[in-house]
């Protein structure tokens, strides 16, 4: 067939081959500076500039990332103009251009007016300090009438006069007066409050904060109170100026919503309780239990590890008491404490 002649001449055969060769080139060329230009898949990692000079951190490595400059803050004993905290921490894998967000020591001391705080309520002080830019060290309490009232303000140790200039952010202690009565107070409920407000609630519940514990590394936006000593209760009062130490979990790793949940709980199912004139042991009974398992579960995500917490119960020895008429029939010399049991979980078909 003439039509298909071609097929037998060599230099068709070469042609097409030469066609091929040009197209693979062609495609492996345009996909190469396709992915070299878009860097397709490749990570940087984050170094670590914390303690840099903000300024060469930025010249030496612009061509990898975007810098946005968030703050300037003094603080002590940290090199003037370098970088004091980054976000992405170092270490992150993150694109070409990823911005990073930097805080950098200022090149001085930023200098405000001492707030003139005695005769001020506890309270009261508390926003002039926050309005000046300074913030409590902590609380010392004396004998004093009126109760929470600012007697004398310092800072490491030595009085310091209104109007005196002081670098913000300073932290100062606030000589507080006891009042007359009763120097007790009662606990702030920490669980759940994040890690930023937690020493504002503290200081105001006229207390000092007393041991951070970190169980996750996280930022402080996802680090919220996980446990609190003293444990919360009502009832339970604590000596004016007394710490309280705070463990902080992150909000990825435990589930304060349904903590909080359990705890609404709690509280729902005793005022109903209390307006119908349920019996106060019963109700004391319902109380420990919910705060034992309060206390004890995980509050993971972990589907199995939920399963567990949610059959969790609260086992209580109960001292057992003979009656006349029982000693005639019962040798109590035989028998130990009754172990009384009370399952929360069947408020959840209520």
């Amino acid at each position: 067939m003439k039509a298909f002649r071609f097929l037998k001449d060599k230099w068709f055969y070469i042609s097409l081959i030469i066609m091929i060769l040009l197209v693979v080139v062609t495609l492996e060329f345009t996909f190469s500076k396709l992915d070299k230009f878009t860097r397709h898949g490749e990570e940087f990692l984050v170094p670590d500039m914390v303690g840099m000079n903000y300024d060469d951190a930025v010249e030496t490595y612009r061509d990898d990332f975007t810098f946005l400059l968030l703050d300037s803050i003094y603080v002590k004993d940290f090199p003037e103009g370098a970088v004091y905290q980054q976000n992405p921490k170092a270490g992150s894998k993150v694109k070409q251009g990823r911005n990073i967000y930097i805080i950098r020591t200022s090149i001085a001391p930023e200098i405000v007016a001492m707030p003139n705080l005695r005769n001020l309520s506890l309270r009261q002080a508390m926003v002039s300090l926050n309005l000046a830019g300074l913030k409590i060290d902590r609380l010392e309490f004396i004998d004093y009438f009126a109760r929470n009232a600012v007697v004398e303000q310092k800072i490491k140790g030595k009085v310091i006069e209104p109007k005196q200039d002081v670098v913000k952010g300073t932290a100062v202690t606030l000589v507080v007066g006891y009042g007359n009565g009763d120097i007790k107070t009662n606990l702030p409920d920490l669980i759940g409050v994040n890690i930023e407000d937690v020493k504002n609630q503290i200081n105001g519940a006229s207390l000092n904060m007393g041991s951070e514990i970190f169980i996750d590394d996280d930022v402080a936006e996802n680090l919220y109170v996980s446990r609190m000593e003293p444990d919360y209760s009502q009832e339970k009062l604590v000596t004016l100026g007394s710490t309280v130490n705070v463990w902080y979990k992150s909000i990825k790793n435990f589930d304060f919503n349904w903590y909080k949940y359990e705890k609404f709980r709690r509280d729902s199912i005793v005022e109903v309780w209390k307006l119908k004139k349920y019996d106060v042991d019963t109700i004391k009974y319902v109380i420990d239990s919910f705060n034992y398992i309060l206390k004890h579960r995980k509050f993971s995500y972990d589907s199995l590890q939920r399963e567990y917490d949610k059959r969790m119960v609260f086992r209580k020895k109960v001292p057992v008491v003979a009656t006349p008429a029982e000693e005639e029939i019962i040798d109590f010399d035989d028998v130990d404490d009754i172990d009384f049991e009370i399952d929360t979980n069947f408020f959840y078909d209520e």
